[in-house]
């Protein structure tokens, strides 16, 4: 199976600090891969690097066979992202959010209305694509940045906390999304705090610590070599030992 993100001994420094480690991945293509680790484990960092919003120290990313560190253009065309939480122009209504960022990926208007219904239907505020966001909860700004990331119809979704800020019926509704998309053969890179989330949509995971891989691999051969289906236990189980 082909890799939709190849990523090769990642760096990125600031200071004294250093947020990635000589990070390697390879995400197959059609995979929902999770990011797992503790708060400034360094997932958030690499995120940001993937989707050009900050440059390396040193390393590699590409998304198929498109350098996303020397063609960053042509690899935005590959991705669409959501990170960390979610803001947008408080004057605007989703519909003409979704046409601004139609517009600046060169959409052209059939397209974009389109797929603006499309997507905001999917992620259920199809009923309040007129009104303006200023009003909208954390929750609805969330599911409209899950909508404007899908808006181009991407192959590959760079997701941080995506169901941040969303109530527990909405969490469900975007979960059942994000299944249906990796049905459909999209691949999700995924980082989230809540394992139970990540149980029930990803296939493979790793796990990161201190801008470290500490594990990847399937969910199947993680459970194996533990020993365990209870991803918990596995997760404290590698933090903790990589304390020490």
């Amino acid at each position: 199976m082909s890799n939709a993100i190849s990523i090769k001994g990642l760096t990125k420094t600031f200071g004294d600090i250093t947020a990635v480690d000589n990070l390697t991945l390879d995400i197959p293509k059609g995979s929902a891969f999770a990011f797992l680790g503790p708060n400034g484990a360094g997932k958030s960092t690499t995120l940001k690097i993937l989707t050009s919003l900050i440059k390396p120290t040193s390393g590699e990313a590409h998304f198929f066979n498109i350098d996303a560190l020397e063609e960053p253009h042509e690899a935005l065309l590959q991705i669409g992202a959501v990170v960390e939480s979610a803001e947008f122009y408080p004057s605007l209504t989703p519909s003409e959010t979704l046409d601004y960022f139609g517009r600046l990926r060169g959409m052209n208007s059939d397209k974009i209305s389109r797929n603006s219904n499309k997507f905001l239907k999917l992620v259920g505020l199809d009923n309040w694509s007129d009104k303006k966001i200023g009003t909208f909860s954390r929750g609805m700004k969330q599911r409209l940045a899950i909508a404007q990331a899908l808006l181009h119809e991407p192959p590959i979704l760079l997701l941080d906390e995506p169901t941040f800020g969303l109530d527990p019926r909405g969490m469900v509704e975007i979960r059942n999304v994000f299944k249906d998309l990796t049905k459909e053969g999209k691949t999700i890179f995924f980082s989230s705090h809540l394992i139970g989330e990540i149980e029930e949509i990803c296939d493979t995971l790793a796990i990161i610590d201190k801008g470290q891989v500490l594990f990847s691999d399937t969910m199947k051969n993680l459970m194996k070599k533990f020993k365990t289906d209870d991803l918990e236990e596995i997760y404290l189980k590698t933090i903790t030992e990589s304390v020490r």
